[in-house]
This record gives C-alpha cells, sequence and structure tokens, in this order.
C-alpha cells in the first residue's frame, strides 16, 4: 500500500472536494482518483461514493473506519521518521520539569556529569503536562514526571521512584502560619496562587478541593515556582505545593494537611513504550533510578 494514497484519502474526507485535494498537493485530480479507487481495491470495499446531482461526496462507514486508522497509521510513522533521525545522533532527548529539576535532579548530575552523560543529554524543560504530550510524539524519549497517583498510561513504561506529600505554604503574615497542621476545609475563605496547567499541581488542588467539598478563590496562576514562592511571602495569598519547595531561605512557612487524600507527588521515570534504548540512554536510565525520596 502507497502511504501517499492514504495522505491523499485522508484529505479528501476532510475536504470533500477532488480539486482542492489535487491542489493541496500539487498532483492532478486523476491523481487523486486512482489513489482513491487502489484503496478500494486493497480493502475490496467502496470507500467513497459520489451524489453527482448535488455534487456532493459521500465516505462510507468503510471510509470513515479507514479515515480513523489512516491518522493512527500517519501518527506511526511521523513518530518512526522521528526516532530513526534521533538515532542517526547519539543525544538523549530528556524532559524534566522544573520542580523535580530544582528537588531531585541534582542527586544524580554529578555522576551523569562525571560520566560525560549529561554532556550529551539535550534538556527540555516544562510542566509535567507539556511533557507527557512531547514524549507521545517523540519529541523527547525520556522523562522524569510529577504526577498525583502512580503513572498508568499504556503509552508509558514506568519506573516509579517514590512519592512526596503536598502541604500549603504561607508567609509568616498570615494567621494561618501559626497552626501545626491544617484540614483544607478550613482553607475556603483563603486565596489561592496556583501553578499553571503545566503542572501536576492544579490537580492535586481540585482533589483536596473535592475531597474537603469547598471551592477556594484561585486569585492567580503564575507559570514558575519562583513567581509562587514569590507572592506567598508578600502574603498575597497561600498554595499548595510539593512538601520539599520549601528551603530555610524562604520567608514562607510550610503547614502539613490533615486530609487523608491519596493524592500525592509522585515522581517516575516515563519512556515511550517499545521505543528500544541505546546504551547510552539505558546507561542514562540506570543512573536515573538512583534518585531517592526521603521520608
Amino acid at each position: 500500500m502507497n502511504t501517499k494514497d492514504l495522505d491523499y484519502f485522508m484529505s479528501l474526507v476532510e475536504l470533500r472536494k477532488y480539486t482542492r485535494v489535487a491542489a493541496t498537493f500539487s498532483v492532478s485530480q486523476p491523481a487523486v482518483t486512482q489513489a482513491v479507487k487502489r484503496l478500494e481495491r486493497e480493502f475490496e470495499v467502496e470507500l467513497v461514493t459520489q451524489d453527482r446531482a448535488h455534487q456532493q461526496t459521500h465516505i462510507t462507514r468503510a471510509g470513515q473506519l479507514l479515515y480513523k486508522n489512516a491518522q493512527k497509521i500517519n501518527k506511526q510513522l511521523q513518530l518512526a521518521h522521528v526516532e530513526i533521525n534521533d538515532a542517526k545522533q547519539e543525544r538523549i532527548k530528556f524532559g524534566l520539569p522544573p520542580i523535580i529539576g530544582m528537588l531531585y535532579f541534582p542527586q544524580v548530575a554529578g555522576k551523569l556529569l562525571k560520566s560525560g552523560i549529561l554532556q550529551q543529554t539535550d534538556v527540555v524543560e516544562t510542566g509535567s503536562g507539556h511533557l507527557i504530550s512531547a514524549l507521545k510524539k517523540g519529541e523527547i524519549n525520556i522523562a522524569l514526571l510529577g504526577s498525583i497517583k502512580p503513572l498508568d498510561f499504556e503509552e508509558f513504561t514506568s519506573i516509579h521512584l517514590g512519592k512526596r506529600p503536598f502541604n500549603i505554604i504561607a508567609s509568616p503574615d498570615n494567621q494561618i502560619s501559626k497552626r501545626s497542621s491544617v484540614k483544607f476545609a478550613e482553607l475556603k475563605d483563603q486565596d489561592f496562587i496556583n501553578l499553571d496547567s503545566k503542572y501536576v499541581h492544579p490537580l492535586a488542588f481540585k482533589a483536596y478541593s473535592e475531597s474537603a467539598g469547598v471551592t477556594p478563590r484561585v486569585t492567580y496562576t503564575p507559570p514558575d515556582i519562583a513567581w509562587v514562592k514569590g507572592l506567598v511571602a508578600a502574603n498575597l495569598g497561600i498554595s499548595l505545593i510539593v512538601k520539599d519547595v520549601v528551603n530555610p531561605t524562604d520567608r514562607l512557612v510550610s503547614i502539613p494537611l490533615e486530609d487523608e487524600v491519596p493524592e500525592r507527588f509522585n515522581i517516575s521515570i516515563a519512556i515511550r513504550k517499545d521505543y528500544p534504548l541505546t546504551e547510552l540512554e539505558d546507561q542514562f536510565v540506570n543512573l536515573m533510578s538512583q534518585i531517592v525520596l526521603s521520608d
């Protein structure tokens, strides 16, 4: 089967005009017609019908099924091109969320640097939500991901490294900072400053809110952790964030939550399923697996 025939057919389903498909690919209209006929012979079924009275192109149910599967085939072919092109150069395409990069990655960075592996690594730094998409598309091949529950994607092979609790952070000037612990329901009247949707924290915030039966107000969603910490330190709101974010030099108080909510900040190594690691990538993953999350 000629994959170009599938390209023409998919475009015909979307545009419903042979002339427009021909113009899109800079080919003749008969070339598009012959491509559809070859596919119909291949599958021994009618894929397209013409209502000449109304000048309309109809896609049969068989044609709709082929279109659905052709989309999957096209994505896999695109991914194959990306992976084979990457194989020509000995580089590791790695995704790392800023929080994990700041708090946990330094544990193994020295070993990666000393072994020469870090110098052969191209790092994409963004939130876990964006990295999941990049991993599926082949823009990266390995990622350290944060999630509110252990990773469960059929597209990935994952190595769970551990989990850390979410805490509330507040300015020392906020009355809530005087508490040794707090229930999330008690925060219903507090203004929250949350990380944006690139991160997993909004999902944790939703889970805690639903469990407590409250809807606290989110006044701002900054794009990175430094903004969150700065705004909270200025007493412009509080935030729900992984416990380890607060360090002794911050003008912040970290308050444990009493709620028995299963959501935690889980950290995992994720690799696209069926992606064969190179020897260099295998060494990289083995070193990454040495990250330890303290209790």
